[in-house]
């Protein structure tokens, strides 16, 4: 079954490149003949060009067929479990995660209601307290009432006093019984939300011991996987490892430079510049795919264009500089530029990784279509190419979004 996979990926990427071989053939051969009718000495240079472009799709053309051969030959079955495994657990690991923080924000939750709950418990007590003595109070009294109160006054005035001291009485009782019902309802209220948090507690608690169990027994069955490897298979995994180690430091740096960007922007709009010359092409598009070095599928951030060393990389749209500098491995001598935020409040930033040269620093002001690096093969690199990202709010998307202008 996995065989018949890597045979399947082989034939579409072959055919992918194939596809790509006789269009650029055919948009070069259609150019040339429009330059025939008018220069021949131009004539001359597109027949180079035309040659340049079909060696450089046929040199991709054989590497990757080398490529697929020694990942065939090199991940073995355990690999590939092991691999899928090991893709599971991060998917688990973020899933615990993401419960376990959502039981300690229900917990809060719990906590506060509790912590209003015996507030106003308290203050219902205290007046409840106060009523039921003054109802002691009148009750050893006797008979007597307001109206006996009243009529024991000595003068108009000792009346006047009287009546206004009654009329005080009167309205803090009936205030005071107010409250105590708003408080009741409110502990009532509070008790009822209490009592359904905490049962969402059980819930989630009783979720994350499940995904805990799942996450274990996952690790357990990586670990005899790996127990099975040959020595070669070993050190294979130790490679694949260290990329995805290195992949997750770089990601890392990469949203460092983005949330440390403080520039106050706005995105201009419209469609982005092409980041180097036109007449390139995509060597590797965006979307999952088969990694030509490590061996490893994984989702490709952005698009590869092909080129050769020392071509200019231009600046998409304007912007500000956030890096400029070389990472080990990754995407070698890189670029990030912000471009602000856009109409739908979302920061646009664009990556361009591989150069083989930096002509901007961290800060400096860039205009669409200043060069910003000249491209290259640093890092971990194949051949001469500008890898290009745009990010939104620091996730990748599709680059064609913005270069076609397609929603």
């Amino acid at each position: 079954m996995i065989n018949t996979k890597k045979e399947k990926y082989i034939s579409i990427i072959l055919i992918i490149l194939i596809v790509f071989s006789l269009i650029n053939y055919s948009f070069a051969e259609e150019n040339i003949t429009n330059e025939n009718e008018t220069n021949e000495v131009s004539y001359s240079n597109r027949v180079l060009t035309l040659q340049e472009q079909q060696e450089q799709v046929q040199q991709n053309l054989d590497h990757a067929k080398e490529q697929l051969q020694y990942v065939e030959g090199e991940l073995s079955t355990s690999l590939i479990q092991i691999q899928n495994l090991e893709e599971r657990i991060d998917e688990y690991q973020k899933k615990l995660d993401k419960v376990n923080a959502e039981y300690q924000d229900i917990q809060r939750q719990v906590n506060e209601t509790q912590s209003k709950i015996d507030d106003i418990q308290s203050k219902y007590d205290s007046k409840n307290d106060l009523l039921k003595k003054r109802l002691v109070a009148l009750y050893k009294s006797g008979t007597t009432t307001y109206l006996d109160v009243l009529l024991h006054s000595s003068d108009v005035i000792d009346f006047i006093s009287r009546y206004y001291i009654i009329k005080t009485i009167i309205e803090y009782d009936s205030k005071s019984l107010k409250q105590l019902d708003e408080q009741k309802k409110q502990i009532e209220k509070l008790s009822n939300e209490l009592k359904e948090k905490k049962a969402n507690m059980k819930i989630v608690k009783a979720e994350a011991e499940e995904q805990t169990v799942v996450l274990t027994n996952t690790k357990t069955i990586v670990e005899n996987h790996k127990l099975s490897l040959s020595e070669s298979e070993q050190k294979l995994k130790s490679e694949i490892d260290a990329y995805l180690k290195q992949q997750e430091e770089l990601e890392n740096l990469i949203q460092y430079a983005i949330s440390g960007s403080t520039y106050d922007l706005q995105y201009s709009g419209g469609i982005m510049m092409w980041p180097t010359y036109t007449t390139s092409y995509i060597t590797s598009a965006y979307g999952t795919r088969l990694h030509p070095i490590q061996g490893i599928i994984k989702n490709h951030d952005g698009i590869d264009i092909g080129g050769a060393t020392g071509d200019p990389v231009y600046a998409a749209a304007d912007g500000v500089i956030i890096y400029s500098a070389f990472n080990t491995g990754g995407y070698g001598n890189m670029v990030m530029i912000d471009h602000g935020i856009n109409e739908q409040g979302i920061k646009v930033v664009t990556l361009y990784g591989h150069g083989s040269k930096l002509l901007k620093n961290v800060g400096e002001v860039v205009a669409k279509g200043d060069v910003i690096m000249e491209m290259g093969s640093t890092g971990n690199s194949t051949g001469p190419h500008v890898h290009f990202e745009v990010r939104e709010n620091g996730v990748a998307i599709d680059p064609k979004k913005y270069l076609a202008g397609e929603e």
